[in-house]
C-alpha cells in the first residue's frame, strides 16, 4: 500500500485531494467493522457512533467543503435505520447512506426494507452499496453469494473479492427490480461500487428474459437501470462495450483512495478512460459522470 501515513485524518487527506485532482472526496464507511452480523442493539449503537464520528470529523477539519459524509445504518433493524438516517441527514448533515448489500434472509429488494426506501426518497439522498469479503478477523461475510465455496479456495483467497462482489450485486439489483422496489420508489438511486461494470449488459438481458416481468412492472427490467449506478474500473477493457450497450449509462469511476493500486489515481483513470472510451460518441451526461463526477 503506497498511501501516506495518517491517511485517515481529513487534513492529511486534504493535501492529496489537491494532488489527485479531485474537488471532493466521498467518505465511504469502512467495511469490515460494519457487517450486519452484530447483535441488533450493538448494530444500532455502532451506526450512531459512526455517524457522530463522521459529523465531528467534518466539523473539525480545515476544509469540510472538500468532503461528502456518508452515513451507515444497521440494515436488519429497519425501524431504527429509518430513525438513524433521518438524524444523520437532518441533524448531522450527511449526504448519503451506505449499505453492505443484502443480509441474512433479505436481499435489497425485500419488502421489509421498503419503509427505509420511502424515508431515503423523502430525504432525497443516494444509496451506496459496498460489500466486504470478510470481517477484520478474516471471518467470511456470510451474506456474500457463494462465499462458502469461494473460501474453499484456500490458495486463492482473492476469489471472494473478485467474484462474490459482482455475484452479490447481481442478486441485489435483480431483487430491487423484479420485486418491484424500483417501481415503487422511482426516486430511489443506488450505486454499486467495486464490482466492476462488465456484468451489466449480461444482467440486463438476463432479467429481460423474465416473460412476466414487463406486465407486472410496466416496463422491461432493463429499463429500471436508470435508477442504478455502477462503479467501473477504469482499466476494464470491456468498458467500451458496456458504454455502447448502455448508451444512457450511469457509470462512475472512483479513486479507491487510499489504496495503492495502479488505477487509484485520477490522472491514471483519465488516461485509461480516454483509451477505452474516447472512440465512442458519448452524451454530455455520461461524459460528465465519467470525467468530472468520479
Amino acid at each position: 500500500n503506497q498511501a501516506p501515513k495518517g491517511r485517515w485524518h481529513l487534513d492529511t487527506r486534504d493535501r492529496h485531494v489537491d494532488w489527485e485532482g479531485f474537488d471532493a472526496h466521498v467518505l465511504i464507511p469502512e467495511n469490515r467493522e460494519l457487517l450486519y452480523t452484530w447483535d441488533r442493539d450493538l448494530g444500532g449503537e455502532l451506526a450512531r457512533a459512526y455517524n457522530d464520528a463522521v459529523a465531528q470529523d467534518l466539523k473539525e477539519c480545515a476544509h469540510p467543503e472538500k468532503y461528502i459524509g456518508v452515513a451507515w445504518v444497521y440494515l436488519p433493524d429497519v425501524e431504527e435505520s429509518c430513525r438513524e438516517i433521518e438524524r444523520a441527514v437532518k441533524t448531522l448533515g450527511l449526504k448519503a447512506v451506505k449499505f453492505m448489500g443484502g443480509f441474512e434472509n433479505a436481499n435489497l429488494g425485500a419488502e421489509k426494507l421498503w419503509p427505509l426506501y420511502d424515508k431515503i426518497c423523502q430525504l432525497d439522498i443516494p444509496v451506496l452499496v459496498h460489500d466486504t469479503a470478510s470481517d477484520r478477523d478474516g471471518h467470511p461475510n456470510p451474506a456474500l453469494v457463494g462465499i462458502e465455496q469461494l473460501f474453499l479456495e484456500a490458495n486463492n483467497n482473492a476469489l471472494a473479492f473478485l467474484l462474490a462482489f459482482p455475484f452479490r450485486y447481481m442478486v441485489d439489483i435483480g431483487s430491487l427490480i423484479l420485486r418491484g422496489a424500483l417501481k415503487e420508489f422511482p426516486k430511489l438511486r443506488i450505486c454499486f461500487v467495486e464490482g466492476s461494470a462488465a456484468f451489466v449488459p449480461w444482467l440486463m438481458e438476463r432479467l429481460d428474459m423474465d416473460i412476466k416481468a414487463k406486465a407486472r412492472l410496466g416496463k422491461l427490467p432493463s429499463e429500471f437501470f436508470n435508477q442504478i449506478w455502477v462503479s467501473a474500473f477504469a482499466a476494464e477493457t470491456s468498458l467500451r462495450y458496456v458504454c455502447d450497450f448502455w448508451p444512457d449509462h450511469n457509470l462512475t469511476v472512483g479513486s479507491d483512495y487510499p489504496h495503492g493500486d495502479p488505477s487509484a489515481t485520477c490522472r491514471r483513470k483519465r488516461r485509461a478512460l480516454v483509451r477505452h472510451v474516447a472512440p465512442l460518441v458519448m452524451n454530455s451526461r455520461a461524459m460528465r459522470w465519467i470525467l468530472d463526477g468520479s
